[in-house]
């Protein structure tokens, strides 16, 4: 685990607008450079402010088909260690504004490679009895020319599909929505982080250990803060909770709990399929932590019996006292064809939809179900899709048993706000403070999930 040596340290390699007339270096002219990541986005952009003295929008010239090249890192960072690199592409010019006859201010806003490439191409072909995951590398090597390298998560089960006329990136956000991983569990990506693309699972992505240890606290010392480096944790400079429940909402997505209707147009073929929220707690699926984010009991409130709309699926049910098994407050829809793109009579083909649509809307819906935006110094090692731990303080008093004996040990970190978190956006920033570049990560962090079960009332 690294230790960052401060909010200031960074290392710039080169930071380069390369334009038609030749290659411009823009380490004495920009002003403050954003990086954006998110692992619900196919591309990374960037923005960059520059202060310009030469006329660069003439002299390079800037017309939308440039790119600018960089290099940077936190000094902490070995070289065998994870920088953050370009190319990113320029796509516009904002609020360029004269300050002086001889110098001006603009911001070039930029995107990826990939998004680039992806913008300029579209997917017409056929796939029969393929993994989504071959699918999905076949997609990225052959329609995708860019540098970037791919990490593709294993699906399993075949299909048989299509893509009309498709961007790439539509194809593969098409595809992360039914593809299910080696635990069958239908939660699967599709973003970009660094020059390299990511098809993977939420799953996954949450089994993987934390990169970094963070703590949080509203007022601490120089010196505490060294000492908490010195054990590995990394201070937050700022930290706001953001989301931690809406009833309502949840209930309107069928968070806790919904239902699905299918249609087969050929056999003429209507049935029903119910999930609820306590079947995502299993041991086949990773979440943050153990225990779903509310208790197993009955509600307070009384519910009518479910509608039945068609024959129910024999694996699921349709009543229930707890919120996990209103089923009625999301009904959903799906076709289903069988035999879809058979070519001969014994050909078969299914879109499992019961299999993916429900559960995943329900694992997805949960990621946001305890939402963090923490401030840290820049760890550029640090991406979307990584997890972290973070160790937040509970608003308590110290109780102590005899001097300098703390009685209440447990309640002193808030047992719901702590602990592992998932990255789902950040933003990178480099800027000047009092003249010394400053490197600073915002980053969006997610749980799904609590360490101790929730209070079951009677």
């Amino acid at each position: 685990m690294q230790i960052q040596q401060g909010a200031s340290d960074l290392k710039i390699d080169y930071l380069e607008l390369i334009a038609g007339q030749g290659t411009f270096s823009l380490d004495d002219k920009f002003q403050a450079i954003n990086i954006y990541e998110s692992i619900y986005r196919s591309s990374v952009t960037m923005d960059i402010a520059l202060n310009d003295s030469i006329n660069l929008p003439l002299k390079a010239p800037i017309l939308g088909e440039e790119y600018i090249n960089f290099n940077f890192a936190s000094k902490s960072v070995e070289a065998g260690e994870q920088h953050l690199e370009g190319p990113q592409y320029i796509t516009s010019i904002s609020k360029r504004t004269l300050v002086k006859d001889r110098q001006q201010l603009f911001i070039l806003h930029t995107t990826s490679e990939t998004d680039m490439s992806n913008q300029n191409t579209r997917v017409c072909q056929t796939f029969r009895n393929k993994k989504i995951s071959e699918i999905v590398e076949i997609i990225l090597d052959d329609w995708v020319l860019s540098d970037n390298d791919h990490v593709i998560e294993e699906t399993v089960g075949t299909e048989s599909i299509v893509i009309p006329n498709w961007s790439p990136n539509a194809a593969c956000h098409w595809l992360a929505r039914r593809a299910l991983n080696e635990n069958n569990v239908p939660n699967y990506l599709f973003f970009e982080s660094n020059n390299i693309t990511y098809f993977k699972s939420v799953d996954t992505l949450m089994s993987a250990d934390a990169k970094q240890d963070f703590i949080w606290t509203p007022t601490i010392a120089n010196q505490q803060k060294v000492e908490q480096l010195a054990r590995g944790r990394q201070m937050l400079e700022d930290l706001t909770i953001l989301h931690q429940f809406d009833t309502i909402d949840n209930m309107n997505k069928g968070y806790y709990a919904s239902k699905l209707i299918t249609h087969d147009i050929i056999r003429k073929k209507i049935s029903q399929h119910t999930y609820g929220l306590n079947e995502s707690y299993t041991e086949e699926i990773t979440h943050a932590d153990k225990y779903m984010p509310i208790s197993k009991s009955s509600t307070r409130f009384e519910v009518a019996d479910r509608n039945s709309y068609a024959p129910q699926d024999m694996n699921s049910i349709n009543e229930g006292d707890s919120i996990q098994s209103y089923f009625d407050s999301k009904i959903m829809f799906h076709p289903k064809h069988d035999r879809m793109y058979s070519t001969a009579t014994d050909d078969s083909y299914d879109n499992n939809v019961e299999k993916w649509k429900l559960q995943r809307n329900t694992l997805l819906t949960g990621l946001g179900q305890i939402k963090l935006r923490i401030v840290f110094p820049g760890l550029s090692y640090l991406h979307v899709g990584d997890t972290i731990n973070i160790m937040v303080p509970s608003p308590e008093r110290v109780v102590e048993s005899k001097a300098g004996k703390i009685k209440n040990t447990e309640d002193l970190y808030d047992k719901i706000l702590s602990g592992k978190y998932m990255i789902s956006s950040m933003k990178h920033t480099i800027d000047f403070n009092q003249g010394k570049q400053k490197y600073i990560i915002t980053a969006d962090v997610v749980k799904d999930a609590l360490g101790d079960p929730p209070t079951y009332y009677a």
